[in-house]
């Protein structure tokens, strides 16, 4: 029988979206085996790309950027289901990256603005990926533009994060990234506790040390003292795309992304194909930009290890393309 194959990696950051690495990956299995039958699922984790992964962008609206400014924002609204990116509207790579970003002042408004109009537009269901944000508001911002819309009912606003991260540490863990220095993290860790404080009195709900609530600079955490549940993104992506049936009767995973690492099993899509894979008894084989050491090397085959760091950068779809093919090489039918 032709070997089974299910494709479902995550993007690699800056170079290629998860589409475009997937369409390389089985580009390979093709040239390796002609008759497979491919399975072609792009995930993601709530970061950029999870517009993509569910659907792609059918609205667009002007927003409040991270910084203040006026950015255009893609989002989805199907029916009473929206889908909104806070990287689309508050991410980093709008604020010029980590060099270009005010980590003390850097805003979550954008967010709120996309969340409002998906409720104002009708939405039962508002699912908002976390991932990618320039901000460490502690939600400030996002709230704030949501005025009288909160709290939400139940079961309304859904936050997908890829960290178990705090809201008490997400600067400690989350704002060097973003261009924070050792007195700014200090500054942010207070300012985060005084918002903990502030959301627990306004809604009720305590946020500090809940677990998942220090996404997007504590973003999560004042959705989830609004109302909102908070999840596993990659888990309820593959939910929804229903990933777990295909691997189920699979015989090979194909997953990837930039940078494969130990955050990778901690919340981040590959990580879960990973995992998905292993708990049907099936091989899973990893691409990846860069595998930091700490992951280890079982698996995982690196763009820069089969082409050099240069060429992954130059041509990353051919570079993927390789060293999927070099993956592939040890397997047998």
């Amino acid at each position: 029988m032709p070997p089974r194959v299910v494709i479902a990696p995550d993007k690699f950051k800056g170079t290629l979206t998860a589409s475009e690495a997937a369409d390389a990956m089985a580009q390979a299995v093709r040239e390796r085996w002609p008759d497979a039958q491919l399975t072609v699922v792009p995930m993601a984790d709530g970061g950029d790309g999870t517009l993509d992964a569910l659907g792609g962008a059918n609205s667009r609206a002007t927003v409040t950027g991270p910084l203040g400014r006026p950015v255009e924002a893609a989002w989805r609204l199907d029916d009473d289901v929206a889908v909104i990116e806070s990287a689309a509207a508050s991410g980093l790579v709008l604020a010029g990256g980590a060099e270009g970003n005010d980590p003390w002042g850097a805003t979550s408004r954008g967010v709120g603005e996309l969340v409002a109009l998906a409720v104002d537009a009708g939405a039962a269901r508002i699912m908002v990926g976390m991932g990618g944000s320039a901000t460490t508001d502690g939600g400030r911002g996002a709230i704030e533009a949501l005025g009288d819309r909160v709290p939400f009912p139940p079961g309304r606003v859904v936050a997908l994060t890829d960290t178990t991260t705090v809201f008490a540490d997400a600067a400690r863990v989350f704002a060097p990234q973003k261009g924070a220095d050792a007195r700014t993290v200090e500054r942010l860790t207070g300012r985060l506790a005084r918002d903990a404080a502030d959301w627990e009195r306004r809604f009720g709900r305590h946020v500090a040390t809940v677990p998942r609530t220090g996404a997007a600079g504590g973003l999560s955490g004042a959705l989830f003292a609004a109302g909102a549940e908070l999840v596993d993104g990659a888990a309820c992506i593959a939910d929804t795309l229903r990933l777990e049936a295909e691997i189920e009767t699979a015989d090979l995973v194909l997953t990837g992304e930039g940078t494969f690492d130990a955050t990778t099993s901690a919340g981040k899509a590959p990580g879960y194909v990973i995992a998905l894979a292993a708990a049907h008894g099936v091989p899973a084989v990893v691409v990846a930009g860069v595998a930091a050491a700490e992951a280890g090397d079982a698996g995982i085959v690196s763009l820069t290890e089969v082409v050099g760091a240069a060429r992954a950068w130059r041509d990353p779809a051919t570079a993927v393309r390789l060293a999927t093919a070099v993956a592939l090489a040890g397997i047998g039918r």
